[in-house]
């Protein structure tokens, strides 16, 4: 059988797309760095190259769950030809589609709470810079600077953490909710950038 050579990263991605799968299919306690290197059809000692044991894996799946769940919320608050407020409706719109995160049944699933946590606080970390820089543009619009961004990004960001958690969340309700709550607090930055 022929060898395929891959660039070291894509072979890298690979190896994190099979552990994705493979712990949401059959928990952490089920799945060993051999078993992802065969199901990515590698030889063990090629995943060991590149995670040295199942936590350094389970950890880097972890973070790459995270970077790819973040990518069309940064991709939202990144664009330029939407307002602020369009950007957070549409925020708010994709966290509610399940769809748009296809683990999150096993990322929400009971017992998985640590682990859920841990991944929506990588997901905060980067969110946040790009709320920020929408909350920075919107400021500049209005002709001001907005030293208190970055402080209105986090509590937005990690203040929705509780929408996304828990049985049945998110829902319509709290989403109502939390873009109410979202209108109040970017009032209230507003006031403070024009006052400035």
């Amino acid at each position: 059988m022929a060898r395929t050579i891959k660039n070291p990263e894509e072979r890298r991605h690979e190896l994190l797309a099979c552990a994705m799968r493979l712990f949401a299919e059959k928990g952490y306690d089920n799945v060993s760095v051999r078993a992802v290197a065969r199901e990515a059809g590698v030889a063990a000692g090629l995943a060991y190259h590149y995670f040295d044991s199942k936590q350094a894996l389970f950890d880097a799946t972890i973070e790459e769950y995270a970077r790819q769940s973040a990518e069309a919320l940064c991709r939202i608050f990144d664009d330029r030809s939407l307002t602020l407020d369009e950007q957070l409706d549409r925020a708010l719109a994709l966290a509610a589609d399940q769809d748009a995160f296809p683990y999150a049944d096993y990322f929400h699933a009971e017992g998985n709470d640590a682990l859920h946590d841990r991944l929506s606080l990588a997901l905060c970390e980067v969110v946040g810079a790009h709320v920020a820089a929408a909350l920075e543009r919107d400021a500049a619009a209005r002709g001001a600077a907005a030293p208190e961004a970055g402080t209105l990004a986090s509590m937005m960001v990690y203040g929705s953490i509780g929408l996304a958690s828990g049985p049945g969340m998110p829902d319509g309700r709290a989403l109502q909710a939390a873009r109410r709550y979202f209108g109040a607090l970017l009032a209230e930055f507003r006031r403070g950038v024009d006052a400035g």
